[in-house]
């Protein structure tokens, strides 16, 4: 991503960034903070540090009429209010860490996204 084409807008943005790993000094994290601090002044990145508090997808929590786990809960509501997701992960066995694809489960599993 070209940090400079964001600096063009004057708009201030609202990045979440995901690291596909759970170790605090993974290669995946340690760029997401790189990308924080290059970031223009008018781009705000957060990392969303709540990863590995998921609880392993289960459809019967996240019907309509039922709340979703806070940590659920809180993980859709920072996307919702991003203007920009950015997701750095390992390759694992052929694909993707099972706790990221935990968390994509419960963003595409959403009451929200079904309508």
């Amino acid at each position: 991503m070209d940090l400079r084409y964001c600096s063009r807008s004057r708009l201030p943005r609202s990045i979440l960034a995901i690291p596909g790993s759970l170790g605090s000094q993974s290669s995946n994290r340690v760029l997401l903070e790189a990308l924080q601090k290059l970031a223009p002044g008018n781009t705000e990145i957060a990392i969303f540090d709540g990863i590995s508090e998921l609880p392993y997808f289960n459809p019967d929590f996240d019907r309509e009429g039922t709340e979703a786990p806070s940590s659920v809960a809180r993980l859709r509501a920072q996307i919702a209010e991003a203007t920009g997701l950015i997701i750095s992960t390992p390759e694992y066995a052929h694909g993707i860490p099972g706790v990221l694809k935990n968390a994509l489960d419960w963003l595409v599993s959403s009451p929200a996204t079904s309508k």
